[in-house]
């Protein structure tokens, strides 16, 4: 979903942090419907090498109860924030009690903190969403991003009229009189703001996914009691969604805790292994025709979904390369589209991605503005580099190959650039610039010409840089011409009477006539 990007990179920037490894996560909470609070702790296992430094914060008005230190780990501490160094290598056992009123959220998921509402029936209903203020709004966590839990054991007790789903596989679910203490458990490596908490009285249901060499993939779905039945006719979507992404980038990432849906109050988000849903179960974005072409599925089950392989298991090594996140996760729409719908339909869906696109800041900038292009105008910049492939089986498989690769490792900008100029012929360094450093879009200038045997189309991209090329197809009758056209003029000839088009679904620029 949409975040604060500026306010993630000034958070990363001003808190210092080196290379120890959180291995470990043991949360324990009992939140209070009453007061909307809580009392918690966290059991947090690090690995360091002697010298390593690293930090905790708690957002207030939170506030720590207890702080346990082994010896060898010095640390100061500035209001709610703590700063460590390891005097010694090995694995570190750090223990934080806390308590309070979290910072709720009052405009989930755009804003975060936690979400305290109850559902149409006056039952409680608890959920959490961090993604832009960071995992610190609600437990003493590193800054985002920057680290990756390799497994989380989280418990709540809570009343036993409701029931607790977080992430991973369900390790205890225990009834003690009136209270209940549930306990979940993830076995790969995990985002922090995707670590989620989700109270209510929720109905559970359950499938499989059978693949053809046998294995099955676990699916859970947890709606609202009140609405388990719009849940069961709603999610007839998943199994296919799950084929089509398996076909397309693998199979699911975190397969041995299974695949779930959580409803929640707020829109969506990607948290792992509990994909968080609120789109009420219809079709579109919240009824509308996200597609804008008359294409409908339920965009926030297959948006968020896809994160579990964009985002969730191929992570950003930085706030500032949150981008291929959204965009990768933006083209896996339209691979759904093509999968589910056929070639025409998916064209047409990835195009109409053009009536989003800003353009009011780069998506490198740092930028607020650049926010929303991460999605639209990073997935045109895909659809548009996909076309370097000699064929579309090539770039499939290409894709197939850069997911596998790099399943459940963080990613920088610049390693992502190398790996596909490496794995592309044509493609340099230049070509993603121009989309992610750049405000506006390559302008292609076109000027056709008349000539006795037919027509002259001359092409150039205006204030390109001299390595930069755009991949363009142009019609003609029947037959079509593809060529990759740079800051330099290129002309082509076509006989007959037949007037050349381009086709501006091909690839993503800016188009100028020339007189």
């Amino acid at each position: 979903m949409r975040f604060t990007l500026l306010i993630c990179q000034l958070l990363t920037a001003v808190i210092l942090f080196a290379k120890p490894d959180l291995r470990q996560l043991n949360f324990r909470m009992e939140p209070d419907f009453a007061t909307q609070s809580i009392i918690a702790s966290v059991q947090q296992i690090w690995n360091c090498a002697s010298g390593d430094t690293f930090s905790i914060r708690l957002r207030e008005p939170l506030k720590f109860d207890s702080i346990g230190i082994p010896s060898s780990i010095s640390y100061s501490r500035k209001g709610n924030t703590l700063f460590f160094k390891a005097n010694a290598s090995g694995h570190f056992v750090l223990y934080f009690a806390y308590s309070g009123t979290p910072q709720e959220a009052k405009n989930p998921p755009w804003d975060g903190g936690m979400v305290w509402r109850s559902d149409a029936k006056g039952n409680p209903w608890l959920g959490v969403c961090c993604q832009g203020l960071g995992a610190s709004v609600w437990w003493p966590a590193p800054p985002d991003h920057l680290q990756e839990a390799d497994s989380v054991q989280f418990s709540c007790i809570y009343p036993a009229s409701l029931f607790f789903k977080g992430n991973g596989k369900l390790i205890d679910d225990t009834v003690k009189g009136a209270y209940r203490i549930t306990t979940w458990q993830t076995t790969y490596p995990i985002n922090l703001y995707n670590i989620t908490v989700n109270i209510a009285d929720y109905a559970h249901y359950s499938e499989v996914l059978k693949r053809n060499d046998g294995s099955v993939l676990a699916i859970d779905y947890y709606p609202l009691r009140s609405n388990l039945e719009a849940a069961k006719k709603q999610f007839v979507q998943t199994i296919p969604m799950l084929q089509c992404f398996e076909k397309a980038y693998g199979h699911y990432p975190c397969e041995n805790d299974g695949f779930s849906v959580v409803e929640t109050f707020y829109a969506g988000m990607e948290h792992q292994g509990a994909i968080a849903y609120g789109n009420g179960y219809k079709d579109g974005y919240r009824s509308d025709d996200y597609s804008g072409v008359g294409i409908w599925f339920d965009f926030i089950l297959i948006h968020e979904s896809a994160h579990e392989w964009w985002g969730n298991s191929l992570t950003a090594e930085t706030p500032a390369d949150f981008w291929f996140q959204e965009a990768f996760c933006t083209y896996a729409e339209m691979k759904y589209v093509q999968c589910r719908f056929g070639e025409a339909s998916a064209i047409k869906y990835i195009a109409a991605k053009e009536r989003l696109v800003e353009n009011k800041a780069a998506i490198l900038s740092g930028k607020e503005e650049a926010e929303i292009d991460m999605y639209a105008k990073g997935a045109l910049m895909l659809h548009t580099l996909s076309k370097f492939a000699s064929s579309a089986q090539t770039w499939d498989s290409l894709i197939f190959t850069f997911a596998q690769e790099h399943r459940f490792t963080k990613l920088s900008t610049a390693s992502i650039v190398n790996w596909f100029c490496k794995n592309m012929d044509g493609v340099n360094p230049a070509f993603f610039d121009c989309y992610l450093k750049n405000v506006d879009p390559p302008e292609l200038l076109v000027k056709t010409t008349k000539v006795k045997t037919g027509y002259s189309v001359s092409l150039r991209v205006v204030k390109a840089n001299k390595d930069f090329k755009l991949p363009v197809r142009i019609m003609h009758g029947s037959q079509s011409k593809t060529c990759f056209v740079g800051s330099e003029t290129e002309t082509f000839n076509f006989t007959g009477n037949t007037s050349p088009l381009l086709d501006n679904t091909f690839s993503y620029y800016k188009l100028t006539i020339a007189k």
